[in-house]
């Protein structure tokens, strides 16, 4: 997430006099004009973007509407205030305490070296830069200056990126510091033209992740994850995103959204218990185990965490004794280890006294109805449950999933409101009430597969002990059926079901234009990239069965597909624009067949086309359609290979890390090394 940074500072020319003693000369005391919008643009303004930040500045706005209203906007939304108290400039302070009093953090200070620091903010960490640098007339400006100009940004960047880097684990108002406790004020609901704004386009990206998970993409969810205009607003998609590949059964895809978000936000009374969760359904048991107890502890009681904290035992539970060979094993071994499901249920237990709910209430009777059953089997006491009226809990848990059912505000509630009434039936042995109910909630409108699968998890658990067979057997096919169902829905038209064995993801530079000054893959070269793009593919055995994903730009896009697509693997062209737009950027090149070769590749049977504008619409304001397009491919790899191990990427490039832009291949090779998988040798067509 690039931090959206508001410069409050003086703007135009300003009166400034240096900081010095009382006893100097009239020469040094003496006040001189400085020019603070080159403050901004040679200084400011670069090192931010150094630092990775994206600056703007209230004279920036080109819209209209009333200042003042979208100046506190910003002074409140802003993920970080940098303000210049270089001078004493009565607009600098006001709203730098506007800051102060609304956020906790997110305020860095700048100086020049001008005036003394008021005494409310002296001891406020501030980072100091030459002022003097602005005072020099511009025609006395001469390469020695730049140097001491160039040496002020990289210095000043590279402070400001590292105290970004640890600025959630500071408090830097000196009114949080002092005030322990205060609250900063939830700005979610401001009715402002901008804020409205900013709210339309999160409900037009909702929508569009809606899309992308009705189609089983979350390549697509990933991508527009990123975006979004503030870190509120990031927050808020990143959760979207994450319950959305969570409903799609993607926990490790689900897994690494969650760490974004709580990143940005480590107390997301939401994402905490849900990491909790995407935890258990990998596996990592003890972790989420841990990661729970912490949760529970710090939500206070938290019904959602108390009850994934319970789902977390029950599975440690089923690791004691699934593996044994026979049911006698089984149940055996069960009942041996059942403190584990003790816990289970008194963790259930304790959030439906906190704030009763039919999901943990059905846990705690689901649970103990299967301790009775094991009792009865084995002729061995499992561990005290301490809950004595089991037979009441039963009817308000019916009561409670009958007046859900009624009352839903949606699909969702309807669908876990109904399940928990199927499983009551199973629990008291009713086999056709609990195939009525389990059929309506596994077939209601908006039913998702992770939702199906939770019901079958739990079906297939009482299986494993033999718990009332009869009524189970016919749940067990009926669900199973709606799951694969389900499965085959998610995948889409596209085969985004077929598990690929390797995922190549390719970019590179385009074959040049005329217009190149600097020869970076010149056509002369074509010959020795394709050669080492070949040898490439035959070290990976790429064949039938593997996929290859690029950008079709003529150059080193065409090859890689071309080759990849010759050799029987399924190729994908992400392409960044509509086709018509995308063959006048990126594939036409006057006395080339680079236009034909495309249009031959996208005709092959084994080759498919996507277009950004379809599936991911306009990327936001001032955003690069190429670096989202990177990002795409990218993501959309990431998922479908599944294991970094299946990823492979291949890069033509010339090695320079700028000079080709944001889209560009350096920039793609950039995002690639973070996300880890085989990374090809370098083909640089200059050095062939």
């Amino acid at each position: 997430m690039e931090p959206h940074v508001f410069v409050v500072m003086p703007f135009g020319v300003k009166e400034a006099a240096a900081a010095v003693p009382a006893s100097a000369n009239a020469e040094a005391k003496a006040a001189i004009n400085v020019s603070f919008d080159e403050v901004y643009d040679l200084l400011i303004k670069p090192c931010l973007t150094k630092a990775g930040c994206i600056p703007f500045r209230a004279d920036n706005e080109q819209g209209a509407g009333d200042i003042r209203t979208d100046m506190y906007f910003e002074l409140v939304t802003a993920d970080v205030i940098l303000a210049d108290i270089s001078i004493l400039n009565a607009n600098v302070f006001y709203e730098l305490g506007v800051r102060h009093g609304v956020a906790p953090r997110g305020v860095f200070m700048i100086h020049g070296g001008w005036s003394k620091r008021p005494f409310d903010i002296a001891p406020d960490r501030t980072f100091d830069y030459e002022g003097k640098l602005f005072a020099v007339k511009k025609e006395e400006r001469d390469d020695a200056w730049q140097a001491k100009l160039d040496a002020q940004v990289e210095g000043l960047g590279m402070a400001l990126r590292n105290a970004l880097e640890v600025d959630n684990q500071t408090i830097g108002s000196p009114v949080y510091k002092e005030l322990v406790n205060l609250q900063p004020v939830d700005w979610s609901n401001i009715q402002t033209a901008r804020a409205k704004y900013f709210g339309e386009v999160f409900k037009d990206w909702k929508a569009r992740v809606d899309v992308a998970k009705a189609n089983g993409w979350p390549g697509d969810i990933l991508t527009l994850a990123d975006d979004a205009p503030t870190r509120f607003h990031r927050v808020s998609l990143l959760w979207e995103a994450a319950a959305a590949l969570v409903s799609m059964q993607r926990y490790d895809v689900a897994k690494s959204v969650l760490e974004d978000l709580l990143k940005l936000d480590p107390h997301h009374r939401k994402a905490l218990p849900q990491y909790g969760l995407v935890l258990g359904r990998l596996g990592k048991l003890e972790d989420a185990r841990i990661h729970m107890l912490n949760v529970a502890n710090e939500l206070g009681g938290d019904t959602e965490a108390q009850g994934i904290l319970g789902r977390t035992y029950k599975d440690l539970w089923k690791l004691e004794w699934q593996s044994g060979e026979t049911l006698e094993e089984r149940q055996k071994q069960a009942i041996q280890s059942s403190s584990y499901a003790v816990e289970a249920i008194q963790s259930y237990f304790k959030a439906t006294r906190a704030h009763f709910d039919y999901y943990n209430g059905i846990n705690v009777v689901s649970l103990m109805k299967l301790l009775q059953h094991l009792e009865q089997v084995t002729k061995t006491k499992a561990a005290d449950t301490k809950i004595n009226d089991l037979d009441g809990l039963i009817s308000i848990v019916r009561f409670a999933g009958r007046d859900a059912v009624d009352c839903a505000k949606n699909d969702e509630a309807a669908i876990w409101a109904t399940a928990t009434l199927a499983e009551l039936e199973l629990a008291a042995g009713d086999a056709a009430r609990a195939m009525e109910a389990y059929t309506h909630a596994s077939h209601r409108p908006g039913t998702t597969a992770f939702q199906v699968d939770s019901m079958l998890q739990q079906v297939r658990l009482l299986e494993s002990l033999d718990f009332r067979p009869e009524a189970l057997t016919p749940v067990k096919e009926l669900l199973e059926k709606r799951s694969q169902a389900l499965a085959k829905k998610i995948a889409g038209p596209k085969k985004t079901e077929q598990k690929f064995r390797k995922v190549v993801v390719a970019s590179g530079h385009m074959i040049d234009g005329p217009e190149r000054e600097e020869a970076r893959f010149p056509a002369t070269k074509e010959p020795a990239v394709k050669e080492r793009i070949n040898k490439q593919l035959d070290n990976w055995k790429i064949a039938d069965g593997d996929l290859a994903i690029s950008g079709g730009a003529r150059g080193a896009d065409i090859l890689v597909a071309e080759a990849c697509a010759d050799r029987g693997a399924e190729v994908w062209l992400m392409l960044p624009l509509a086709e018509p737009d995308f063959l006048e950027a990126s594939v036409r090149l006057t006395d080339s067949d680079w236009e034909d070769r495309y249009y031959n590749l996208r005709d092959r049977e084994n080759v498919k086309l996507f277009f950004q504008p379809d599936r991911l619409k306009s990327p936001p304001k001032s955003a690069s359609v190429f670096a989202r397009n990177n990002l795409w491919m990218i993501n959309t790899a990431r998922v479908l290979a599944d294991d970094p191990a299946r990823l492979c990427a291949l890069l033509v490039w010339d090695e320079k890390p700028t000079g080709d832009g944001p889209g560009g291949t350096s920039d793609f090779a950039v995002r690639i090394r973070k996300l880890g998988g085989r990374l090809a040798p370098i083909i640089s067509p200059t050095k062939l």
